[in-house]
């Protein structure tokens, strides 16, 4: 009969304690505490719960950041109040962090890392405006900088302080979404090449400045984009187009690795659908425990990991859950003899 040791060329060990799920997978060990032979397997990612934001009914936020370095700022909360506090998430706690200069307000967009975000642009409620205003995050205060040239909100952003890039929106108002593009120096921000397609509500941090998506978004409203558009630093192309069309989706990631999630398929469809980018293909995925749409997302680099923050429900609420992608997963499971 076949043991472990000759499958494996090891014997099993013993622990008194379970390690972590991922240093154990291909490994098995008998827990001496719990008297059970276990081992770990390798899944595919999946969202979990994360520590609520400490905003309730936190809508059309600013984010930037990883899901163990992430900052999130501004906001709607249900009953028509605006927000201009911000707060930092270490991956287990959210902090709350100096409020922004500017007056309240939402629809704003983030771009950057939790020590070096920008948000610019946004909309005010009282007297209601959507506003040029631009200020960056150094990690202890917001400072105001030069200010976008188009007063726009529900754009999309990515990159850096020093190299960002923000396409689409509109001003909240009467007129139509539009095309236009802005990209930031560190110091002045200035027209770039239009999308192909005007849009707003359309997912956010995919890319840098030479290398960004344009992901879904609607223009007006109940005209709902599945197309995608990338930016090379000079023009934008159409791409691979997501499986599900949506507006106010949210994401993270780059153009060779991204995710995108949550959002409205029509002005009545509220979904958790999830789906990867590796480059060539998007995949659908695990989808989010809640369906919400127009919360915050973390940037990060890449498709593994990242925060799903807030959100709206639909009539009659919002949320302030926060959800947490990973993936891979890794499971530690106990053998059974049936």
């Amino acid at each position: 009969m076949a043991t472990y040791k000759g499958i494996k060329g090891v014997k099993v060990v013993t622990k008194t304690a379970d390690p972590t799920a991922s240093e154990a997978v291909g490994t098995v060990w008998y827990n001496s505490t719990g008297d059970a032979l276990k081992y770990a397997t390798q899944g595919g990612g999946v969202w979990a719960s994360g520590t609520n934001y400490p905003q309730t009914f936190q809508e059309f936020p600013g984010s930037a950041g990883t899901s163990t370095a992430a900052l999130s700022w501004a906001g709607y909360q249900q009953g028509g109040s605006y927000l201009n506090s911000s707060y930092e998430y270490d991956g287990t706690t959210w902090a709350a962090n100096v409020s922004m200069n500017r007056s309240p307000g939402a629809y704003t967009q983030g771009l950057g890392t939790q020590t070096a975000a920008l948000s610019g642009g946004y909309y005010r409620t009282s007297p209601a405006a959507t506003l040029t205003d631009s200020e960056d995050y150094n990690g202890s205060a917001w400072t105001t900088t030069n200010p976008t040239i188009n007063a726009l909100g529900k754009r999309t952003g990515c990159g850096t302080v020093t190299a960002g890039l923000e396409a689409g929106g509109d001003d909240i108002g009467p007129a139509a979404p539009v095309a236009t593009s802005e990209s930031y120096d560190g110091t002045s921000w200035a027209n770039v090449a239009s999308l192909n397609t005007a849009r707003s509500m359309a997912a956010t941090h995919n890319g840098v400045l030479t290398a960004a998506f344009t992901i879904g978004g609607a223009s007006p409203a109940t005209n709902i984009y599945a197309n995608v558009e990338e930016y090379d630093g000079t023009s934008w192309t159409e791409t691979t187009d997501i499986n599900t069309a949506r507006k106010t989706l949210q994401g993270f990631g780059t153009t060779a690795l991204a995710l995108v999630f949550a959002g409205e398929p029509s002005p009545t469809v509220i979904t958790a659908a999830t789906e990867s980018w590796n480059g060539t293909t998007w995949t659908e995925v695990a989808d989010l425990a809640t369906a919400r749409f127009s919360g915050g997302s973390t940037t990060g680099t890449t498709n593994t990991g990242g925060l799903c923050i807030g959100g709206s429900l639909g009539p009659p609420g919002s949320s302030n859950a926060v959800e947490e992608w990973a993936d891979p997963s890794y499971t530690i499971k106990t053998v059974t003899v049936s």
